[in-house]
């Protein structure tokens, strides 16, 4: 892609490796609880279940935290040149306290409903939200987030006239 980076969003290696040895840890504790302890079939089987979702989730932000995020003047990207969501379709960014958003993060509103994918530690899409934190370094999200305000800004400004 020819289009300049304004902004890009990585995990902070700190809060990954946390997060990873804490959901990591907590599987395994749970298969070690379903070992030693004196349960029911049907506890036991429960208890393998949760350890199985809970280190396919702790995979899964292992493989997801490894790209990052850049903000251009079309949208968000990935690293690899996939497109998050097109500056077209944002209405407004929201990073206040009481909003529902990851943590060190920042939720986008769209105009319209967008194909739910989640990867941990990363972002989330639902519905007509995108939550981009968890891992990520606090200041860099701040900086994409202001950012992205500053072009939907414009974006609207552009589209009155």
């Amino acid at each position: 892609m020819s289009e300049p980076i304004i902004a890009s969003l990585g995990v902070s290696p700190t809060r990954r490796g946390l997060a990873l040895i804490v959901m990591m840890l907590l599987g395994f504790l749970l298969l070690y609880l379903t070992v030693t302890t004196n349960a029911t079939i049907l506890q036991k089987a429960f208890l393998i279940i949760v350890a199985a979702a809970v280190l396919w989730v702790a995979r899964t932000m292992q493989r997801g935290t490894g790209r990052k995020i850049q903000l251009r003047r079309s949208g968000l990207f990935f690293d690899d040149g996939q497109m998050l969501a097109s500056l077209e379709t944002m209405l407004r960014v929201e990073r206040s306290a009481f909003a529902f958003k990851p943590s060190n993060g920042f939720v986008i509103s769209l105009d319209k409903p967008c194909v739910r994918a989640w990867v941990p530690g990363l972002y989330w899409q639902f519905g007509k939200r995108i939550g981009i934190g968890g891992v990520t370094s606090p200041s860099e999200g701040k900086f994409v987030a202001d950012a992205l305000a500053v072009l939907i800004a414009e974006k609207s400004a552009s589209e009155r006239l």
